[in-house]
């Protein structure tokens, strides 16, 4: 009769604490993964609060820990646990894809986990993202699990990537997989040109909208991230420690750096495709629609009225969406013509204030022992539609094939900057009666159309967004080569041109001492403004020329 009376005391807790929501005791238990933005550096500090199960209040218990290393790894421990559920909270600096560098503030990310089957829990963009979204659903009768697969689609679709691929706790953006490739380019598409204050204002809207709405209607920052992804797709920017150049602005980025910076880190030697949806977001907020082997070749038009690049036309390639460009011009005026008498060649010709130019890139095939031009890719259609790429010594004519203005001036050997001359303004590779023009000269030309951030709109073509008011028809396919590794796909892009001004190289960083080489600046006309840098002379630009 004691025995029975021990069993139904014992079956009646039972029974209680299952009508009350409170799990039976987990026994000690022991959770670690990663925190990302970026990793979060060593030292940030980890919490895991306990969640009640049918409240998902916290019941006051607590877990502490930190990160082990700049690979953002943690342990969790704790004793025996009645709750099944918990929140992670990770605080702490990040290291930030954009610039590869460490944040300038802390940040906080949260994750709402089950720890009851989970020995494994990695926090992250997205599942701090989820995170009020799935309390919100929860509240309203859905259960965790429910909740948890309701809020990744709504995410994933805010973001324009397809369905989502797990559970976000699963993500590393470290590791191969579409999910991870999502996280990775979510991420850098969220952070963007914005500071840590900017970045923790911009996702805390986000997650307010999602979590009210489950889904993202702000078009104006939406659009605004868009565009910033839009141009660091196209920009081809030159590493500084490779190509030695002395940048006037040196945080401007690309999609290509920002992988070096995280493969920087020396975390991973590889990164998932996250370039595929980055892609993806600025493509769908320009009405494009899907890109697959499925409609490869289709043909697309910008048509977001709030995009300043509405109305550029795109190609799928297959994977990406891809600007086409036409060379089209507004000019309503007219064109003078220059044959060039060494091959025959004819161009167009327009007078912009007092200077004539070249109203199309130098095509002239420049071959000496030392010295080349090229074609992009070495495919005869890009000099057709883009005119040829000249190395430093080809532009200069540093064979002195047709002057002495830059002879000797093709050596790319550091050290060795004294034994050129380079004069302004000299022929170089143009025709008889033109010459290579100096910064001043472009300078020049970009205050008779009004300064330089209108000059990067009136001279740019009509099809890359610009006007080209004054027929300059500059074709911004953002082409040039390293040597013979080519660089930059034809269409929406820089342009980017040599000039006849010398520069002294310096070792990266440095602006004064000795000089390690002799560069030249090269102007980038780009769709917001232009700017000039210095570069050394292993690379390869187009030319134009600018009448004596």
């Amino acid at each position: 009769m004691k025995l029975f009376f021990i069993l139904f005391l014992t079956a009646l807790m039972f029974i209680g604490c299952s009508e009350t929501g409170t799990s039976m005791p987990l026994g000690e238990w022991r959770i670690q993964g990663v925190s990302q933005k970026g990793p979060f550096i060593t030292g940030s500090t980890v919490n895991i609060m306990e969640l009640d199960e049918k409240t998902m209040l916290q019941t006051g218990r607590m877990f502490k820990s930190t990160i082990k290393s700049d690979k953002g790894d943690f342990i969790l421990e704790g004793d025996a646990s009645y709750a099944k559920y918990a929140m992670i909270e990770v605080n702490g600096y990040y290291r930030n894809e954009i610039t590869g560098k460490k944040s300038s503030s802390p940040l906080t990310l949260r994750a709402i986990t089950d720890i009851s089957h989970r020995e494994k829990v990695n926090v992250n963009l997205l599942t701090h993202l989820e995170y009020e979204r799935v309390m919100y659903l929860v509240s309203n009768g859905k259960s965790v699990m429910d909740a948890k697969a309701q809020a990744r689609k709504e995410i994933i679709s805010a973001m324009a990537m397809n369905e989502s691929d797990g559970a976000f706790e699963d993500l590393d953006i470290f590791q191969s997989g579409d999910g991870n490739a999502k996280l990775l380019a979510i991420s850098i598409l969220l952070q963007g040109d914005e500071d840590v204050a900017g970045f923790t204002e911009r996702i805390g809207k986000l997650a307010l909208e999602l979590t009210e709405n489950g889904s993202w209607s702000d078009s104006v920052t939406r659009n605004a991230i868009a565009e910033w992804a839009f141009e660091m797709e196209q920009n081809s920017e030159i590493d500084d420690d490779e190509y030695n150049v002395i940048r006037e602005d040196d945080t401007k980025q690309s999609i290509s750096r920002i992988r070096e910076n995280i493969l920087g880190w020396g975390i991973s030697s590889s990164l998932p495709n996250f370039e595929k949806y980055i892609n993806m977001f600025w493509a769908d907020n320009y009405g494009l629609g899907k890109c697959s082997d499925t409609n490869k070749g289709d043909t697309a038009v910008n048509v977001n009225s709030l995009s300043p690049h509405e109305g550029l036309k795109f190609v799928c390639d297959g994977t990406l969406w891809k600007s086409t460009h036409k060379g089209t011009s507004k000019y309503k005026g007219e064109y003078g013509t220059l044959t060039d008498e060494r091959d025959g060649h004819t161009y167009k010709t327009i007078q912009i204030g007092e200077q004539v130019w070249m109203a199309e890139n130098l095509n002239y095939d420049y071959q000496t022992d030392s010295t080349h031009s090229m074609c992009h890719e070495n495919k005869q259609e890009n000099c057709d539609a883009y005119g040829r790429l000249y190395t430093f010594a080809a532009a200069v004519d540093s064979d002195g094939l047709f002057g002495d203005g830059g002879l000797d001036c093709g050596s790319r050997v550091m050290g060795d900057y004294q034994t050129c001359n380079l004069k302004e303004s000299s022929r170089g590779v143009c025709p008889e009666g033109w010459h290579l023009p100096s910064k001043g000269e472009w300078e020049q030309l970009f205050a008779t159309v009004g300064g330089e951030v209108k000059a990067a709109k009136v001279l740019r073509t009509a099809d890359d967004t610009g006007t080209d008011e004054y027929g300059f028809n500059s074709y911004s396919a953002g082409l040039y080569a390293y040597g013979f590794d080519f660089v930059g796909d034809p269409g929406f892009g820089n342009s980017l041109y040599w000039t006849s001004t010398p520069s002294k190289m310096y070792y990266s960083g440095q602006t004064t001492g000795k000089p390690i080489g002799i560069g030249s600046t090269y102007l980038i006309l780009e769709t917001q403004t232009v700017r000039f840098q210095v570069i050394d002379m292993g690379l390869a630009f187009a030319v134009r020329c600018v009448k004596d």
